[in-house]
């Protein structure tokens, strides 16, 4: 298969999926697709002493790192075919983890997490694996760094994993002192969730069939959501214009976006300034996706999840057409875009 400007196209092998709604991606998948959440009140509490809504998995006795290994076991047994195992001799493993500054978002949680998985296989990963603190935006420069690893022929697969849990009394505080929790306080603000979604990625070639990543771009905006800088979506602009310039897309081939809006009013509003610039000399509106409505926020794994459920609709009535835009905003200012397309 031809690339565009340098970009060889990546193919979704097998993919799992650990969140509210499931505990695979077969069972999240359907209830996604019926629009079902999970959503309960839970332990946490707001500043008037107000339970606050989560999207949790019942797994009651397992908290804090415990709990996020546990997600990403999950994860990874779903996306390890029995028929085909994943090969850690001749694979790569790129974890997506939270932004620094964070609640548990040290070198050393971070490390603990990456030999959790490679516990989990019972071998060491190859040179070229790494930790990606970025958030939700982690996914675009884990793509780029997986094509590169790919295409220069030292592994055969990448496997991409995304895991985060806000289900902590750190977090909760950490994001309740900053107003950005959903609760009768606050109408702009996200349900607290928790997740993991595994990738396994190879070059694509002429025969393969299923998720296609066509195109990435990783930007940086320096507007952060404390509003000390206007948000012009200059960074999610370019990141997008990357994404469609490498796929070799114009942005009237595409048939929807989707994204990790989470209710929050400063992403939604940023998304669709850039969006609004991208599509001007088209004029084509496309419906606008998102999963976060049901399994809530879920920070570094939100991209991961987002893949792995567009990955389950390949073939099926739900499939939402042949070409999409995926972009990703994460607190510390990366951007990432993404083109799929299903063939």
């Amino acid at each position: 298969m031809s690339d565009h400007l340098g970009w060889a196209p990546l193919v979704v092998k097998s993919s799992g999926l650990c969140c509210a709604v499931g505990f695979s991606l077969a069972a999240a998948s359907c209830a996604l697709r019926a629009r079902i959440d999970h959503f309960k009140e839970s332990m946490f509490v707001d500043g008037s002493g107000k339970p606050l809504l989560v999207a949790q998995l019942p797994l009651d006795d397992q908290w804090g790192p415990e709990r996020l290994a546990e997600l990403i076991q999950y994860a990874i047994a779903d996306c390890n075919d029995a028929q085909d195992p994943i090969d850690a001799d001749h694979t790569a493993l790129l974890l997506l983890a939270p932004e620094r500054g964070r609640p548990h978002s040290g070198t050393e949680q971070y490390n603990s997490l990456y030999r959790k998985v490679e516990e989990q296989f019972g071998a060491s990963f190859q040179a070229g694996s790494a930790v990606f603190p970025q958030g939700r935006a982690a996914i675009g420069d884990a793509l780029i760094h997986a094509q590169n690893l790919l295409r220069a022929g030292g592994v055969k697969h990448v496997l991409v994993v995304g895991a985060d849990c806000l289900l902590d009394v750190h977090t909760i505080r950490y994001f309740l002192n900053q107003d950005r929790i959903l609760c009768p306080a606050n109408s702009d603000g996200f349900i607290p969730g928790e997740a993991a979604a595994a990738l396994l990625l190879s070059l694509g070639d002429g025969d393969s069939t299923g998720l296609h990543i066509t195109g990435a771009g990783a930007e940086t905006e320096e507007a952060l959501i404390d509003g000390v800088i206007p948000n012009r979506a200059v960074g999610l602009t370019k990141a997008i214009r990357t994404a469609l310039g490498s796929a070799g897309v114009k942005p009237s081939a595409l048939a929807f976006r989707m994204s990790d809006q989470n209710g929050e009013q400063f992403y939604v509003k940023e998304a669709a300034n850039a969006f609004a610039r991208i599509m001007l000399k088209d004029g084509v509106g496309v419906p606008v996706l998102h999963i976060a409505d049901s399994i809530g926020e879920t920070g570094a794994a939100a991209a991961t999840a987002t893949l792995a459920y567009l990955g389950s609709l390949a073939g099926m009535r739900d499939e939402p057409g042949d070409c999409g835009l995926v972009h990703f905003a994460s607190d510390n200012g990366r951007r990432s875009a993404i083109v799929v397309d299903y063939r």
